[in-house]
């Protein structure tokens, strides 16, 4: 018999209770605008799914015979999936899989909660630093920490942080008291809470879905209580997509500009629900007593099983011979492998140092005059072995993992002699490049050039572009507003296809810091009154989309560099290709701006407007 430990079981029920809760949540609390409603059952929600299983009703369970009866039936199923024959016990002491497998899912487990709590402690004391660092004033009678470098406003316990100049006075009284929100309802404890759980069930996506709407729902009280102040809704929202794009900020604290802004704009203009719509919140609790049933029921099983077991084992048995036929004990052994070692061209490579490491101890080869050597190792405990493949002519390394299935290997390795020829020879070769920036965003329009014989190739909108160069060449890499980057063409050696190499990822690293508030704000010629009435003037609404009836408000992002120019346009909000496409035109046929400044000196900023479509 199998058996499975208490922990687990617990574990599994909790991440199943955090599973269904979750589904409950979307299927009738997700739309409502009860939001201290939903604060409540969020938290009861997470606090019922680790206590229901250890809630003891196993005595009631065995007084009810209908549940009862049950409880039998499936421990006799849970039996029968380990023992279909009582007269095939096998009793001879046989290595079974599982076991490694659990270990592996441990070890794991282990691991993912070990990063994730060190990554919550990292950002508890990143919280505390910047406390220690800011300093704190006073604003309208509230105190705040003032932050010294731009910064998106957020709040953390009973601590305020916004960087204040450049702040209009409306848009600072909406940050205001949208943090004091969170601060006075302690929405602090809720994000530690669902933290917490989160670093327990990693695992479980669910976990990770309930904790967004924990965080979700909090940034609705405060929107909520913002609306309740008297703020303009429109300017309210307004502000809020006039920072949407900006950096993320993702930590423990609760953000001015957390993302999901669609949804909480939806929130703000959505009727209040009516107050009968609180009688589906007493919905939950016939879920929560369905879940303590089955898992009392389960326990009641468990315990049936394990007295059928032990009946069972205090009777003697015949012994079994057979018991190859039932487990596989196949074992690799000692497995032969061919290594085969070549130059990118095919040509083999001699005295070549092979190195593998099973268990412990090195093992050294060298390749013969036909670039082969043979090896025996015992595969009997890994699947795979490492081979570290070296030369004393070259610099480089090269690593393969050795499989029992695959005893036959061919590892491809030039020296620096082989580079050196291929150089020499003026040796050709078609690289493909892919080009993106801290972001992670694929970078348009990158131009790379060749050193020696000039030749030029733009990057697409994937970031990609393709080039014929020699080994022994550099490529210039340039784009506005990025350092120039260089790649040499001989660090892809060795190159299993010369006429098709795999695609190389590079990284370009941005020139100048690219600002999301500064201390003045870029500035249309006129104002945004007259961007608003540049845009009415030169949109060009498309033919098929009047015809579609398409309208709606496309949200562009650009960045406005330091003279001014409109550059790096992109969509945030997208409404068909042929309107975002117009935006996207009418965008970057502006004249240039008044650029953003910082203490007085002008810096690159980046910027969000909404291009509205409407037909008459």
């Amino acid at each position: 018999m199998i058996t499975t430990a208490p922990e687990l079981i617990y574990m599994l029920k909790v991440n199943i209770g955090i599973a269904l809760f979750y589904a409950f949540y979307k299927l009738f609390c997700c739309r409502d605008t009860f939001f201290q409603w939903r604060r409540i059952a969020l938290l009861s929600f997470l606090a019922l799914s680790f206590l229901y299983p250890l809630m003891d009703m196993q005595a009631w369970v065995k007084e009810q015979p209908a549940i009862n009866e049950l409880a039998d039936y499936y421990a006799l199923m849970m039996l029968t999936e380990t023992n279909t024959s009582t007269a095939t016990v096998v009793t001879a002491p046989v290595a079974i899989p599982t076991p490694d497998l659990l270990d592996i899912i441990k070890f794991v487990y282990w691991i993912g909660i070990l990063l994730l709590s060190a990554r919550f402690m990292i950002q508890l004391s990143s919280i505390f630093r910047l406390v220690l660092k800011s300093k704190s004033i006073n604003v309208d009678q509230i105190s705040i920490r003032s932050l010294s470098e731009p910064a998106n406003p957020f709040s953390f316990w009973q601590w305020i942080f916004i960087y204040l100049p450049g702040l209009k006075e409306d848009e600072k009284q909406e940050i205001l008291t949208h943090e004091q929100t969170h601060v006075r309802q302690w929405h602090s404890i809720d994000v530690i809470i669902s933290e917490i759980v989160n670093i327990i069930c990693w695992m479980n996506p669910f976990a990770w879905l309930l904790k967004t709407e924990i965080r979700l729902n909090l940034e609705y009280l405060a929107d909520h209580k913002v609306m309740e102040s008297g703020t303009n809704k429109k300017a309210y929202q307004y502000h809020l997509l006039g920072l949407a794009n900006q950096n993320r900020q993702t930590g423990l604290y609760n953000n001015f500009n957390l993302s999901h802004l669609k949804n909480r704009i939806k929130m703000m203009n959505k009727k209040r629900t009516r107050t009968t719509g609180h009688i589906k919140y007493a919905l939950f609790a016939p879920l929560t007593a369905a879940l303590l049933l089955v898992s009392n029921i389960e326990t009641v099983a468990r315990t049936a099983e394990r007295l059928i077991y032990s009946t069972e084992e205090s009777t003697p048995r015949p012994e079994r011979e057979e018991v190859a036929s039932f487990v596989n004990t196949t074992v690799q052994g000692l497995v032969t492998f061919t290594i085969t070692v070549t130059n990118s061209e095919g040509k083999p490579q001699p005295n070549i140092t092979l190195q593998i490491k099973p268990g412990n101890e090195v093992k050294t080869f060298k390749t013969n005059a036909e670039g082969k050597a043979t090896i025996e190792v015992d595969m009997t405990t890994p699947k795979y072995v490492s081979l570290d493949v070296s030369s004393p002519k070259s610099s480089k390394h090269q690593s393969l993992l050795l499989s029992a299935n695959k005893p036959n290997v061919t590892a491809i390795f030039d020296t620096d002699d082989d580079i050196a020829a291929y150089i020499k020879a003026g040796k050709q070769i078609r690289i493909k490049l892919q080009i993106s920036n801290n972001d992670n965003q694929q970078l348009a329009g990158v131009e790379l050039i060749s050193s020696s014989t000039n030749a030029k190739a733009t990057t697409n909108a994937h970031g990609e572009a393709q080039l014929t160069v020699g080994v022994g060449e550099t490529i210039a890499i340039n784009h506005k507003g990025y350092q120039e980057g260089k790649f040499t063409v001989k660090e892809l050696c060795p190159i299993k296809d010369m006429e098709n190499p795999e695609l190389v990822r590079l990284l370009l690293v941005g020139e100048d810091p690219v600002y999301q508030i500064a201390d003045n704000m870029p500035e249309f010629p006129g104002g945004m009154i007259a961007c608003l009435q540049y845009l009415a003037r030169n949109i060009k609404y498309p033919v098929t989309a009047q015809k579609e009836g398409a309208q709606g408000k496309v949200i562009v992002q650009m960045v406005i560099e330091k003279d001014g120019s409109v550059d790096h346009v992109s969509i945030v909000r997208s409404i068909t290709p042929e309107l975002d496409a117009e935006a996207a035109r009418v965008v970057k046929s502006m004249p240039k701006w008044k650029p953003a400044t910082v203490k007085d000196k002008a810096v690159r900023c980046r910027y969000t407007v909404p291009v509205t479509f409407k037909l008459q």
